[in-house]
């Protein structure tokens, strides 16, 4: 279980931080793919919490929050079953 969870969670971390812009130039200049959450959220991956927190403070770029994302066992489920189509639907058909 703890590995699927893993798997699930994709190693990403979600950062909070009322200098995006500056944690987003800083974060990807490393090699990380950045994303926006929110007004003062991105979420990271490509990179562990703690490296994140050494570029972020080696910077001088301020955070308040520093999380790593922990995925539910739905979330889990959802990208196991991604790919399975129960149903599919047929192409429509004109008759002239």
């Amino acid at each position: 279980m703890a590995e699927l969870l893993a798997a699930a969670s994709r190693d990403r971390v979600t950062v909070r931080t009322t200098a995006r812009a500056e944690a987003m130039a800083v974060l990807t200049g490393e090699g990380a793919t950045v994303a926006i959450a929110g007004t003062d959220t991105v979420t990271v991956s490509g990179l562990p919490a703690q490296r994140i927190a050494e570029l972020l403070g080696r910077h001088a770029v301020p955070f308040s929050e520093l999380a790593a994302h922990r995925a539910s066992l739905e979330e889990a489920y959802m990208e196991l079953t991604a790919d399975a189509v129960e149903f599919r639907a047929e192409p429509a058909v004109r008759e002239a």
